[in-house]
């Protein structure tokens, strides 16, 4: 009976709930103190994993697509590639060569991130290397062909100045040699009238005529010089002083 009676006391009831609060309480903190030991560790895992997920991108540029895309993507990257010429489609990667690319390499970038290629064609570049050495060969041949000009032209000139040079030269030596032809004969039938007067008595007479060269010829007179007997202006028909000389 006085069991009863304490169980039913107010002030047990009172102490039976103090108990269950102080039990209650233990209990919240507990759970408090265990998820924030908890979300500690969490977020710096987080942190690490992040900085584990950043890496350097490497450079791509010149390689072909296939092999760009299989390096990166080995990284975790993701690829983006567009044709920077023609905006073509990109169906065979093997058939394109990687020209820029973002981010650039050496640039550092989240796993996970995307790459962006700019590509051209090898056709493309293949014909864009025949063209430039189209180019340059032509240009050679094209300065081949004017100094060839140039040499040509040089050539002519010189021959055409050595042509004239040597006609020239001719035309003074054939002068030289006519004016020495003409000083001779000069001399020379210089000479002739000198000698004519002290020869002329013996040839003809003084009143001695002559119609023609001829008959000078056959009186054994000619020739027949200026002053001389017999001699006259229509049988001299040269002027020079000297009659029937031939």
């Amino acid at each position: 009976m006085n069991n009863n009676l304490y169980a039913g006391h107010p002030v047990t009831g009172r102490l039976k709930k103090s108990l269950a609060l102080a039990v209650l309480a233990g209990l919240l903190l507990t759970g408090c103190g265990g998820k924030q030991a908890s979300v500690e560790p969490a977020s710096a895992a987080t942190s690490t994993a992040t900085a584990e997920a950043s890496v350097s991108v490497p450079g791509v540029v010149g390689l072909t697509l296939d092999k760009a895309t299989d390096q990166l993507k080995g990284l975790g990257f993701k690829v983006e590639a567009k044709d920077i010429v023609d905006g073509k489609s990109i169906m065979l990667e093997k058939n394109w060569q990687v020209m820029t690319q973002d981010p650039a390499s050496g640039a550092t970038a989240a796993k996970g991130s995307t790459v962006r290629l700019g590509v051209k064609s090898l056709d493309k570049i293949a014909a864009e290397k025949a063209a430039a050495e189209k180019a340059v060969a032509d240009k050679a041949a094209a300065e081949q062909a004017a100094a060839a000009k140039a040499a040509a032209e040089k050539a002519a000139a010189d021959k055409a100045a050595a042509d004239q040079a040597a006609a020239a030269k001719a035309a003074a030596d054939q002068a030289a040699r006519d004016a020495a032809a003409k000083a001779a004969a000069e001399q020379q039938a210089a000479q002739k009238f000198v000698q004519a007067p002290v020869q002329a008595p013996a040839q003809a007479p003084a009143a001695a005529y002559y119609a023609n060269c001829t008959a000078a010829k056959n009186a054994g007179a000619a020739p027949l010089y200026r002053g001389q007997p017999g001699y006259s202006s229509s049988l001299d028909r040269d002027g020079d002083g000297v009659a029937c000389e031939r």
